[in-house]
């Protein structure tokens, strides 16, 4: 599995390791539960501003999803794989194969919209532990806002690249989003896969960890592991999936609001939770809400680097 897998095999393990998967998904078509009740779960992050009785997609749950057909959301998935070739895929690496549900559409690069035939057609979308793989992020928006009804939500669960082998690695900037979407992007550049590969780490053997919980840091791969990727990238069209972003909450924000003033994107922030564990959770929507200070969202992200 890349490290993008192996991080959403080992979540699960890691979050109910520190008690983050508590609550049930009982009453499919209640509202969540409001802030200022008991902490929500996970799921109720996710799920904050959905309206669970929608039509929704989900797009790679993988062996993890968060609104399970089998639990009766009304919900299409959408995963690089058909659900047998990614049960032989995670088959022995630890995870509950059996979570695995039948897979709707199966993408290969083309836009989502096109894949899935129809527009404006989803009360919500969901995508946990996503966006940071996609090789340009101002079309996966715009896509997702062609799939979304006037009312829609995109939830996007998002690692945060302090508490992950991401840790090295700068967040990304908007610039770097407006080039990887003026090139039109499909698959990541050679650059990108040899930093995601040379600077990737784990903290005392684990490639995700908690707030606070810091251990011996070493690389996941070898230098020179990184430099034939690098060769390899060069020589080949083939999609590598790696980590072309990172983010911490600020930084993701900042960049959003590059984006929406820019008339890049129409989708805007409608609530978010800051990072538990390692991720944190925004839910996006259609149409105007207040505009963040620019310069709060910088300062705000230059304090969560002095944090690492």
């Amino acid at each position: 599995m890349t490290l993008g897998q192996r991080l959403k095999a080992g979540l699960g393990r890691l979050l109910r390791g520190q008690g983050f998967l508590r609550g049930s998904m009982a009453g499919l078509n209640r509202l969540s539960k409001p802030l200022n009740e008991a902490p929500l779960s996970r799921i109720d992050k996710a799920l904050h501003r959905i309206r669970r009785s929608g039509r929704g997609l989900e797009i790679g749950p993988s062996h993890n999803p968060i609104a399970p057909k089998s639990q009766g959301f009304d919900v299409d998935i959408l995963d690089h794989a058909s659900a047998e070739e990614l049960r032989q895929k995670y088959k022995g690496h630890a995870v509950d194969i059996e979570r695995i549900e039948a897979v709707d559409y199966i993408w290969q690069g083309q836009p989502l919209d096109e894949l899935i035939g129809q527009q404006q057609c989803y009360d919500y979308i969901i995508a946990s532990h996503v966006i940071e793989h996609t090789p340009d992020l101002v079309a996966f928006l715009q896509q997702c806002t062609r799939l979304l009804r006037a009312d829609g939500i995109l939830s996007l669960v998002i690692p945060d690249k302090r508490y992950c082998f991401d840790y090295f690695r700068w967040p990304s900037s908007t610039g770097e989003v407006l080039d990887a979407y003026l090139q039109q992007r499909r698959r990541h550049s050679p650059g990108v896969v040899f930093e995601h590969l040379a600077n990737a780490v784990k903290s005392d053997g684990q490639i995700a960890w908690a707030q606070g919980i810091m251990g011996n840091l070493e690389y996941v791969h070898g230098f020179e592991q990184a430099v034939a990727a690098w060769h390899q990238a060069q020589q080949t069209s083939e999609y590598q999936d790696v980590h072309q972003w990172r983010f911490t909450p600020a930084s993701f924000r900042l960049v959003l609001h590059d984006l929406n003033r820019m008339g890049l994107t129409e989708l805007t922030e409608a609530c978010r939770f800051d990072t538990q564990g390692c991720e944190f959770f925004i839910s996006l929507s259609k149409g105007a809400t207040a505009e963040p200070n620019r310069m709060h969202l910088a300062k705000d992200m230059m304090q969560e680097m002095r944090l690492t």
